[in-house]
C-alpha cells in the first residue's frame, strides 16, 4: 500500500523546492505538524543529522551529540525540521538559498537558510550564528525579527566556531513573541521589565549610517517620529569615530582569527575550499598580531564608552543593514554596522519595518547594555508596532 506525504510535509516540499533554505529535513519528521517548528544552521550540531558547514570537506560528518542550544529548544517544545544552508564555513561565499519575499533577492548571510525558513512559514523558530551580521541582516533583508544575545547567553558546545571572539549563536523569530520565547528556553533569562517611564534612545551618530539607501534611512527615521510620538525620547549620538574604529577593529579580528581556524582545511584541503575564501585568509594571514591586538584594545575601551552610554540612555537604535536586500544570490550584503555590536558582544535586536520596494522590507536595529537581553527584548517588543508602521515615501 502506497504511503501518502503529510499534508505540512508536502507543503513544505513544495515550498522548499523554489525557497531552497534546507541543507537535509530530519527523518523522522511526525505526520501531524509539530507545534513549534525549528531550523538548525548547518554548523550547529544535531544528533542523527550531519554537520556539513556549506562544505564540500564536512560531508557526512556525524556529530556524537546535539548542542546543548539545539536540546534547551526541544526542551521548550520545539521539533527540528532539518539543518539549515549557511555559507561556507559562515563565510561569505553563498549558498543556493532565496529571500521568500522576493526571490530574486539575497536573503543575507551566512545564517541562509534558517531565516528563510522562518520568513517563509517553514519554521516557527531558527538557530543561527553572528561572526559580523549573520544573524542581524539576514533578518533585516527577510523581514523577520533576529536577537542577537549578549556573549555566553546562548552556549556554543557543538557549534563550529570561526571566531572564538566573535562568534555567537542566535536566534529568529517571525516577530518579538517568538523571539521572547526562544530565549525563556535558556537558563540566563532573567525577566527584566520596562522601567515606568518615558524611554530613553539615542542614535546611532549620522556620520556612521549616512551611506545607508533611502529606504533605510527613511524607515530609521520614520520610527524615531513615532517612538518620539509616543511619548519617548531619542536623541542623536554625535562622535562617530568610536563607533567607526569598532567596524574597523571587527574586521581585523575577524580576519586574523577565521585563518587560524580553517588551519587543517587549508592545509589538507585547499582545493575543496572555494577561490574566494582561499583569497580571504591568504589575506587574512598577513594581518601582524600587532594590529590584531590593537583592535581588541579597541574593543575594550568601546566597551568602557558603552558603560558610560548606558548610564544615560536605556537603548542604541539605529539601521539593521545598510540597504535592502541586493539582487541576485552571489552576495549576501554588507554587515556594515552590525561589526560594532559583534565586536562589542551586547545584545541586538532586529525589528522589521514596513513594505519598502519589490516587495522588500528594511529594518531598525536596537542595542542595550550587556546582559540586559531581556530588557532589550522588552523595549524591542514595545517598539515593534511602531516600526512595523513605517514605510517609505
Amino acid at each position: 500500500m502506497a504511503m501518502t506525504t503529510p499534508d505540512w510535509i508536502a507543503e513544505l516540499g513544495n515550498v522548499e523546492r523554489e525557497l531552497k533554505a534546507f541543507v537535509q529535513l530530519s527523518p523522522d519528521l511526525p505526520a501531524d505538524r509539530p507545534a513549534i517548528r525549528l531550523g538548525v544552521k548547518d554548523i550547529i550540531d544535531v544528533a542523527g543529522l550531519a554537520t556539513q558547514c556549506g562544505s564540500p570537506i564536512c560531508e557526512g560528518q556525524m556529530p556524537a551529540a546535539t548542542a546543548p542550544c539545539v536540546a534547551a529548544l526541544e526542551a521548550a517544545g520545539a521539533t527540528v525540521i532539518g539543518k539549515t544552508v549557511t555559507t561556507e564555513y559562515a563565510t561569505t561565499k553563498p549558498g543556493p538559498t532565496r529571500n521568500p519575499l522576493n526571490m530574486a533577492h539575497s536573503p543575507g548571510g551566512s545564517s541562509s537558510g534558517s531565516v528563510a525558513g522562518v520568513s517563509a512559514g517553514l519554521l516557527d523558530w531558527a538557530l543561527g550564528t553572528q561572526t559580523a551580521g549573520s544573524v542581524i541582516r539576514p533578518a533585516a533583508f527577510c523581514g523577520i525579527a533576529g536577537f542577537l544575545p549578549s556573549a555566553g547567553y546562548i552556549p556554543r558546545a557543538g557549534v563550529r566556531i570561526m571566531s572564538p571572539t566573535l562568534d555567537r549563536v542566535g536566534v529568529f523569530a517571525r516577530d518579538m513573541a517568538g523571539i521572547e520565547a526562544m530565549l525563556k528556553a535558556f537558563p540566563a533569562w532573567s525577566p527584566e521589565p520596562l522601567p515606568d517611564r518615558p524611554l530613553k534612545l539615542a542614535l546611532l551618530p549620522a556620520a556612521v549610517w549616512e551611506a545607508v539607501d533611502d529606504a533605510t534611512r527613511s524607515t530609521v527615521t520614520g520610527a524615531a517620529e513615532a517612538i518620539r510620538a509616543a511619548g519617548h525620547s531619542v536623541t542623536e549620538l554625535d562622535d562617530p569615530a568610536p563607533f567607526l574604529e569598532m567596524m574597523d577593529a571587527q574586521k581585523t579580528v575577524m580576519g586574523y582569527e577565521i585563518p587560524r581556524a580553517l588551519a587543517r582545511e587549508l592545509a589538507e584541503h585547499r582545493d575543496l575550499l572555494s577561490e574566494e575564501l582561499r583569497d580571504f585568509c591568504d589575506a587574512s594571514l598577513a594581518i601582524p598580531h600587532e594590529d590584531y591586538a590593537a583592535a581588541l584594545e579597541t574593543a575594550d575601551r568601546f566597551r568602557l564608552f558603552c558603560t558610560a552610554l548606558f548610564a544615560d540612555i536605556d537603548a542604541v537604535m539605529g539601521p539593521a543593514a545598510a540597504a535592502l536586500a541586493p539582487e541576485g544570490l552571489g552576495w549576501t550584503g554588507d554587515p556594515f554596522v552590525n561589526r560594532i555590536w559583534s565586536l562589542a558582544k551586547l545584545p541586538a535586536a532586529c525589528v522589521p519595518g514596513g513594505a519598502a520596494a519589490n516587495g522588500l522590507k528594511s529594518s531598525v536595529q536596537f542595542n542595550a547594555a550587556p546582559g540586559r537581553d531581556a530588557f532589550l527584548c522588552a523595549l524591542a517588543s514595545r517598539f515593534e508596532p511602531l516600526v512595523a508602521g513605517t514605510a517609505p515615501d
